[in-house]
């Protein structure tokens, strides 16, 4: 790109001009490739000043290439694990780069071993060591730490998407984290691992805009936009409270055109499925079996306690509440009237329970954890072996639209299935609002054969 500053036209490599700013774009070397995310390392620099611009590209140019030479050296290493050995090499002085004041003494201490390497390579020669640049007597993790420990304090997108996970209630849990991570690493791969505050509306419409090219559903980029626009959220209450939010609002071209509509199970599937969770009589089959004639969500009954199961109460049901193990989607728990299909195999549960037992489902659910996801690929690939072309979640829309057909009301359709904002009826008490769920699922659900 050219620059005209007075009579002088200055030509810079690696940059274009978008709008009102300057990019900075290399390729990434062919041999390095599979370690990042993507081909190009692309950066905003958010100026047009021809003099800003050169000096931000001499430094990150020499940035990228100390960290390709590293890699090279270490074939098993990564941008991320260079990082760690910087930081590993500063504490290794005492120092910190995130503490606000070092030890005054470490730091001399680092200078000194600086200005030794230094001595060393110019081996006597005042020129050559006046004139020594950091890359020519400093390793590239010595050179990072220096960049780590004195360099400008920026925060890119990837330390606000920490601040969110520190701060989050949902702190430890395996399963959100790695769903955030993964989801942030598709955007950290399309518009770089960035200055949190330069990362504009048009890094966001970039990003829709690739994510949608890459075959993504609208429903999955929605769904990663509100992600981000939390972690977003949760580093400016935590540490910017100024910061602008770019996923705020963020349309997405066509979005739910391409949603698959859901088809309802017959009731020909909803019987044959029953009866062949009584042919196998198991606990795998008892958790499918209750799904059939509840409406839940499959971690709502693979995570259920034995005590949440209440048959000898004048209404039999479920209590479907938080645990430490299995959080709830809507927060609220709720009451679920048995019959049916699930009438049976909660019996069947607390039947077959061992002495000291505390889960209904001890195959998916311990102290730490409720495996619904390993539940759902063994119990879909047997309902399919059955050729019952549904997924399990489908269940759950049948019985809305079972409750629909027999022309239930819909605020109890919803404290059914869970999809109401309470589980109180207005006018009711608990117990009545049991009751009234109680007969309306008596109404559709499924009937056990004679002798059974």
């Amino acid at each position: 790109m050219r620059f005209t500053l007075g009579p002088l036209s200055v030509k810079i490599k690696y940059v274009f001009s978008r709008g009102n700013t300057t990019f900075y774009q290399r390729a990434v070397p062919t041999d390095l490739r599979s370690r990042y995310p993507g081909a190009n390392i692309k950066v905003n620099l958010d100026t047009n000043d021809a003099a800003q611009v050169a000096r931000m590209v001499d430094r990150l140019n020499k940035k990228y290439e100390a960290e390709w030479a590293a890699l090279r050296a270490a074939p098993e290493s990564s941008p991320e694990a260079l990082k760690a050995h910087a930081r590993d090499f500063l504490k290794s002085w005492g120092l910190d780069p995130d503490a606000p004041k070092n030890d005054p003494k470490a730091i001399e201490l680092l200078s000194d071993y600086v200005d030794d390497k230094r001595v060393a390579f110019a081996d006597g020669d005042e020129d050559a060591f006046h004139s020594a640049r950091s890359e020519d007597f400093l390793t590239p993790t010595e050179m990072l730490a220096g960049e780590l420990l004195y360099g400008p304090k920026v925060d890119t997108i990837s330390d606000a998407l920490e601040v969110y996970l520190d701060t989050n209630r949902r702190k430890g849990n395996e399963k959100f984290e790695t769903y955030a991570r993964r989801a942030f690493s598709t955007v950290v791969a399309v518009c770089g691992d960035k200055d949190i505050r330069a990362f504009t509306r048009s890094d966001a419409r970039l990003y829709v805009s690739a994510a949608l090219r890459s075959g993504n559903k609208t429903t999955t980029v929605r769904r990663r936009i509100n992600s981000f626009r939390a972690v977003w959220s949760a580093y400016a209450v935590e540490k910017a409270h100024d910061l602008n939010n770019p996923w705020e609002r963020l349309t997405i071209p066509g979005e739910g055109d391409d949603a698959v509509k859901r088809v309802p199970l017959s009731s020909d599937q909803l019987n044959q499925l029953w009866k062949a969770c009584r042919d196998r009589d198991d606990d795998m089959r008892w958790v499918v079996a209750m799904l059939i004639d509840t409406g839940a969500r499959l971690a709502e009954i693979a995570g259920l306690a034995l005590d949440d199961i209440k048959l000898d109460d004048p209404v039999p049901h479920i209590l479907i509440q938080p645990h430490p193990w299995r959080s709830l989607k809507t927060k609220i728990a709720r009451k679920v009237p048995l019959h049916g299909a699930a009438l049976w195999a909660a019996k069947r549960v607390i039947e077959s329970a061992g002495p000291g037992q505390r889960f209904a489902f001890p195959r998916y659910t311990n102290e730490q954890e409720c495996k619904a996801t390993s539940a759902s690929g063994a119990l879909v690939k047997w309902v399919k072996g059955l050729g019952i072309e549904h997924v399990l979640h489908e269940l759950r829309h049948t019985m809305k639209d079972r409750l629909r057909d027999v022309e239930c009301p819909k605020w109890i359709n919803d404290g059914i299935c869970g999809h109401s904002s309470s589980d109180q009826g207005d006018g009711y008490g608990e117990a009545q609002f049991l009751e009234v769920k109680s007969k309306w699922l008596a109404k559709v659900a499924l009937r056990l054969p004679e002798g059974v």
